[in-house]
């Protein structure tokens, strides 16, 4: 029996990368999983290759999605013991050139998002806590730049750092329900928002809209010889580490940011 065997987690973001690699690994340990993603196609893809998988596209920018999320996940899988807060993209500019659109882009799928998702799984959760309810799970992904900081990521950063206080407010105040919240703060992680370009960087289309992404293989190679490890992480090591706080070793763990980072501290 998988230690996950009978729970039912919500994943946001999981038709690709992080989001995905999530998903995979918290099934592979026997969850029921949904799986939300912007891009229906790549939210159905990934669905169909689970077992057991439902898929629910949804814009969670947009103020209505996280009800419609969380509803469709207590619908169809019958409950919620686990929810991974992964949603996200990166935006870079320099405070000089930023403007409003990017800033608020920033903040509301960082931080927003992940408020309006659980603020919804609370109402569920109040009517479903009690002295002999599961320990269920939160697991919020920040960045090493919402902890660190980021040159050319002041909006990133700052959304990430929102995501540190919500996880820790939230800890104290879903105590008593017996859920642990937790974040996970990344360094570089292989996926489409950093892969590697020549001369300008690569573009990512967000709700139709072109988003420079990448990084040079300069940076890179930086980034690799910061960490002890000597390498980026892979989709499946940051799975790996929201597993961890998924698995029912962690219950005494709550309010916590844990870095996954290969070992890089700046």
């Amino acid at each position: 029996m998988g230690s996950l065997e009978g729970k039912n987690a919500l994943v946001t973001g999981a038709g690709r990368g992080i989001g995905e690699a999530t998903a995979r690994k918290l099934a592979s340990h026997g969850a029921n999983v949904l799986i939300n993603d912007l891009d229906a196609d790549v939210a159905e893809a990934v669905a169909s290759s689970i077992p057991g998988a439902v898929a629910f596209p949804a814009d969670l920018t947009d103020p209505e999605a996280a009800d419609q999320v969380v509803n469709a996940a207590l619908e169809a899988l019958g409950g919620l013991d686990i929810v991974v807060n992964n949603a996200g993209y990166i935006w870079h500019s320099a405070i000089h050139n930023m403007s409003d659109e990017q800033w608020d882009a920033m903040i509301d799928i960082h931080a927003s998002a992940q408020f309006r998702i659980l603020r919804a799984y609370g109402r569920w959760l109040r009517e479903n806590a009690g002295p002999d309810a599961p320990t269920r799970k939160v697991v919020n992904i920040s960045s090493t730049m919402g902890v660190h900081g980021g040159a050319t990521q002041l909006a990133y950063s700052a959304g990430k750092a929102a995501v540190v206080g919500i996880t820790k407010t939230l800890a104290k105040e879903w105590g008593r329900f017996n859920v642990t919240v937790n974040a996970v703060a990344f360094g570089a992680i292989e996926t489409r928002l950093t892969s590697p370009y020549d001369r300008e960087p690569n573009i990512s289309m967000v709700k139709g809209q072109p988003r420079k992404v990448g990084l040079s293989h300069e940076q890179i190679a930086a980034a690799k010889q910061a960490s002890p490890l000597g390498r980026l992480g892979t989709p499946e090591d940051a799975a790996n580490s929201i597993y961890l706080m998924c698995a029912p070793e962690s219950d005494w763990i709550t309010g916590e940011v844990i870095l996954a980072s290969g070992g890089v501290r700046s």
